[in-house]
């Protein structure tokens, strides 16, 4: 059989004999729609951050971009690969917990889901709220579900925030009909859910502004106007002209939120979402997590002999980052790294330091950051920015043994 077509049914349609039955309002069973059933394990945070499971730990470990994921993904591999370990990246066919859960763990999962109101689904009719029966056979979509109308700002912000992905989108385009035409489904952290429940949570935390420099250096990358094509000239009056001007129009031309909240058409910038938001009925991340990781960078930079800034290799070989914390926590043994951070560290790019951003767009950010013209886009970033700050500060205790 093509391997290439079986994936690709995993990612869309199944013809398989495993079915749902639920109830409806009047008790009555009928089957699900499977269409509703894959879901793609795709919760309110899981579709933008790398998220990690091990079930003979019971952990779930989320590690946002920009925090050494990279890194992290490279070392839980190993641990697969060669020392039997368990772990799944919620990622391409494990979206699906069907491909990593047994059929009665699967079963419990979806008992849970649908046994109360957990989804939330924003639609574009006022009267499908009141009118529509969430446990009818004729709308599967909606089963079990919460229903908001998707011109609610005051019950969106209550579940989601202020300042979220979809009233943002809303009155960036001044209120355009098309808008409010997105219907859109919502599904609950893992940890809400049965067999998770009893999961301890981690989440790999990064001061927020650092991250976020970090996240924007790294969605510059993308695109026909990368500033970065004129690293290499830097070093002259012309390259740093042209490198600060370059990385001035892209930000200028480019919103806050659309970078820190999404919701507009087009590449997500999920390398600088904030993540304290969206909320989950009203809690963020930080609050739903049960314990923080610190992310731990230390890496130096020095003149090399042409007098430009590198990375100095001493710094890389004296720290394994956040890897040391996951080796501390269990989660990587002490034996991956002695294979690749001790045996290796002339490839530390490869391994344990993956991305390490050049020490010149670090300074060219820098600069731009003194810029008179993007005064108001800095602020706005800040005041987007501090809402993790907000949530971080009342979450500190969660540091403690990790």
């Amino acid at each position: 059989m093509s391997e290439s077509l079986k994936n690709f049914g995993r990612l869309s349609y199944n013809f398989d004999d495993e079915k749902y039955l639920a109830k409806d309002s009047e008790g009555k069973p009928f089957e699900l729609s499977q269409h509703v059933l894959e879901w793609e394990g795709n919760t309110v945070w899981e579709r933008c951050h790398p998220t990690f499971i091990s079930q003979k730990r019971k952990v779930i470990l989320t590690c946002p971009r920009k925090v050494g994921h990279s890194s992290i993904r490279f070392y839980l591999n190993y641990m697969n690969q060669m020392e039997d370990d368990d772990w799944i990246w919620i990622e391409g066919e494990d979206r699906y917990p069907k491909n990593w859960l047994d059929k009665d763990t699967l079963g419990i999962l979806y008992n849970d889901l649908f046994s109360d109101i957990h989804k939330i689904n924003t639609v574009s009719s006022k009267d499908t709220v009141e009118a529509v029966d969430i446990y009818s056979s004729t709308h599967p979509y909606h089963y079990s579900s919460q229903l908001v109308w998707n011109r609610d700002e005051e019950q969106l912000n209550k579940l989601f925030g202020e300042d979220n992905s979809i009233t943002y989108p809303q009155k960036f385009t001044n209120n355009n009909e098309k808008m409010f035409e997105r219907e859109t489904s919502f599904s609950p952290p893992f940890q809400i859910l049965n067999p998770f429940k009893d999961y301890t949570s981690y989440l790999v935390v990064r001061d927020p502004w650092e991250r976020f420099i970090s996240g924007l250096i790294t969605e510059m990358d993308n695109g026909l106007l990368n500033p970065w094509k004129y690293d290499t000239i830097s070093d002259t009056e012309r390259g740093w002209e042209l490198l600060y001007n370059s990385c001035k129009r892209v930000l200028y031309f480019t919103e806050p939120e659309y970078l820190t909240l999404g919701g507009l058409d087009g590449p997500q910038a999920n390398h600088t979402f904030i993540l304290s938001r969206p909320l989950w009925r009203g809690k963020s991340m930080y609050d739903i997590y049960d314990k923080f990781v610190h992310y731990k960078h230390d890496i130096d930079y020095i003149k090399n002999n042409s007098n430009q800034m590198g990375v100095d290799q001493k710094s890389l070989e004296n720290t394994t980052g956040v890897i040391g914390n996951l080796v501390n926590l269990g989660f990587i043994s002490e034996n991956a790294v002695e294979q690749f951070h001790i045996k290796q560290k002339n490839e530390m790019y490869s391994h344990t330091h993956m991305n390490v951003t050049p020490h010149i767009r670090q300074h060219v950010i820098s600069e731009l950051q003194e810029d008179e013209d993007l005064k108001d886009w800095w602020n706005r970033c800040r005041e987007l920015v501090d809402y993790d700050y907000e949530c971080l500060k009342n979450n500190q205790h969660k540091f403690e043994n990790t």
